[in-house]
């Protein structure tokens, strides 16, 4: 089977876990033999093979607005002309485009969900910026019903969670049909060995994108409600970093929070072996969380909220809380801890299980045997 696999952006270019998962979806599909796949890309214009995977990045486009760029790729995927069987459109901002392409050249279509960027996003619990804002009351409030329109000649869409699905389903999407697939774990992702543990302290541990979704205000109001002997280590750059480093000044827990900005990758695998429990404080329906695959991986409990794909991913209920409350997820955090050995050697049982290609991409093969025997 011939497959095009439609994304914005492809490793080395990325800008963040969504690269991640359509390399490892295009590198397995390749490896295993299900598929010969080659990648369409927007990243520059450059024909290239990346871990064994033909790359054709056919031109550079914007982000906004959305019609732009849709109406680029579908040009270029048109001159590009596709040899496929199915196409594969990921990391959402060119479902548009694959659609059209879709229904125009009679070539049947899936599409990962992974994203939002054709809701509102206040309704889904994210703060837009200004320009968002005033994106959303302007020109995309006129482009989306066109671009909707043209996302539903996909055949199946693939969320990576439930919650993902329920969102799409109430935002015009209800009858569409799903499947959920979620992403795949790294089995290249190497954790250094850990070092022997100082009982007489618990490292708390947070990697990721510092936005007000994400909730990480709560994990540092959190530490107030902690005894003096957790410690929380936040690692990631974003638009609320100043403002964390500001509250956390501003707590009674302030000695023990450190903000670390940036690392390198490298850096980020050491966090995870020398963390005692991971938190995940989301206070929107995010569509999954690699970062909660990673730290499985490393052997951690993981706390989050119970809220969007997190919540599904978490195997243990009782690590789960309500999102913005600060108490719920001091008292996660110390429930995680009292067991945490036990705890994290159930997590990467759990995620080997669940999240390892072996399980998901067959899932993957399934659909695209589906929609092309439809």
């Amino acid at each position: 089977m011939r497959l095009a696999l439609v994304t914005p952006r492809y490793p080395p270019t990325h800008a963040g876990g969504g690269e991640v998962s359509a390399r490892l979806l295009a590198e397995q599909l390749q490896q295993r033999g299900l598929a010969d796949v080659t990648v369409y890309s927007f990243d520059g214009e450059t024909e290239e093979t990346v871990g064994g995977v033909e790359v054709r990045r056919l031109f550079d486009v914007p982000q906004y607005p959305y019609t732009l760029p849709n109406e680029i790729a579908y040009r270029k995927l048109r001159e590009a002309e596709p040899d496929c069987d199915v196409f594969h459109a990921y990391n959402m901002h060119l479902h548009p485009a694959v659609g059209r392409l879709s229904r125009r050249l009679d070539t049947p279509a899936v599409a990962t969900l992974n994203a939002y960027p054709l809701i509102n996003w206040a309704d889904i619990g994210v703060t837009p910026s200004i320009q968002r804002k005033a994106y959303e009351r302007t020109l995309l409030r006129l482009e989306r019903p066109r671009l909707k329109h043209q996302m539903r000649n996909i055949d199946v869409f693939l969320p990576l969670s439930r919650a993902v699905e329920r969102v799409y389903r109430d935002h015009g999407f209800a009858e569409m049909d799903y499947e959920v697939i979620p992403n795949m774990l790294d089995d290249s992702f190497e954790i250094p060995e850990r070092n022997e543990r100082d009982t007489k302290r618990t490292r708390v541990l947070y990697v990721g994108y510092l936005r007000d979704s994400k909730g990480v205000r709560f994990l540092v109001d959190a530490m107030e409600h902690l005894p003096v002997t957790f410690e929380l280590t936040i690692v990631g750059d974003g638009p609320e970093k100043d403002a964390l480093g500001k509250r956390a000044a501003e707590s009674s827990g302030r000695d023990r929070i450190d903000l670390t900005g940036s690392v390198p990758y490298e850096q980020v695998t050491q966090a995870y072996v020398n963390a005692d429990v991971f938190v995940h404080p989301g206070v929107w329906p995010e569509p999954f969380g690699r970062t909660i695959l990673e730290a499985m991986q490393a052997g951690l409990p993981v706390v989050a909220t119970e809220i969007g794909g997190p919540a599904e991913t978490v195997p243990q209920e009782s690590l789960l809380c309500e999102p913005g409350n600060a108490v719920e997820l001091a008292e996660c955090i110390e429930r995680a801890d009292k067991d945490r050995d036990r705890i994290g050697a159930e997590n990467k049982r759990f995620v080997r299980d669940r999240y390892h290609p072996d399980t998901v991409v067959p899932q993957f093969g399934r659909v695209y045997d589906r929609v092309q025997n439809n």
